[in-house]
């Protein structure tokens, strides 16, 4: 995952580093403004064909003391999290703390057109992190972290994990929100998002507190690495 490739786990020292990483969306807060809470919900596409590599997609949070929370979905053909994938994708909860320290939920495959729904929110009873990963609308795998923390830039990506990965397949994120510490309309994206992806547009009902988008769509999209 970004920055990580480490076996399954509660905690985990750093084993190696993505191969290359390619952002669809990136979105920075400002000033005092913070993410207090998103979802994100990938359609699944095909696996890559030939399967090579590790090629992983995901949403995540990046938080303003260095934690990346993420809800990651990979194919691999020596998965570490998934033995067996087959024709499937592996699916979990996954931050990396700091820069050298990892801790994944329960890893879960799932296989094309199913729908994988990671929610993030700041957790006003604990001052954690929840992290919710959903296959179908049922509950698979969670883990909280990064106590104190806030969210300051929201991201969907692309990732050649490791080794020298396939195309990562046409694929979809659907219901991605992102609520805000306090109303920002200046946080609306303008313009085309990376990678020919199409879609994606932004609006807000509350004058920039609350954004949604409409469904963004990715195309194959080769991956160096």
């Amino acid at each position: 995952m970004k920055g990580i490739y480490a076996a399954i786990g509660v905690v985990l020292l750093l084993v190696g580093h993505s191969r290359a990483n390619l952002d669809i969306i990136i979105l920075n807060t400002r000033g005092d403004t913070w993410i207090q809470e998103a979802s994100a919900t990938l359609v699944l596409g095909d696996v890559p064909n030939p399967m090579a590599g590790d090629v992983a997609l995901w949403s995540a949070i990046m938080m303003d003391k260095r934690d990346f929370l993420q809800g990651v979905t990979e194919n691999a053909l020596n998965s570490p999290y998934c033995p067996n994938l087959g024709k499937n994708w592996c699916n979990f909860a996954y931050t990396l703390i700091g820069s050298r320290v990892a801790k994944n939920g329960a890893p879960v495959s799932a296989a094309p057109g199913s729908r994988i729904k990671t929610h993030y929110k700041l957790n006003p009873d604990t001052n954690l992190w929840d992290q919710n990963l959903y296959v179908d609308g049922k509950l698979l795998s969670n883990i909280s972290t990064s106590q104190g923390q806030r969210g300051v830039i929201f991201y969907v990506s692309i990732e050649c994990a490791a080794g020298r990965c396939s195309p990562a397949p046409a694929h979809a994120w659907e219901d991605i929100s992102i609520t805000l510490s306090k109303a920002d309309p200046s946080f609306k994206h303008a313009g085309a998002w990376q990678y020919k992806a199409t879609g994606g547009e932004m609006s807000t009902v509350d004058n920039g507190k609350t954004w949604n988008f409409t469904t963004l769509r990715i195309p194959e999209t080769p991956i160096t690495g």
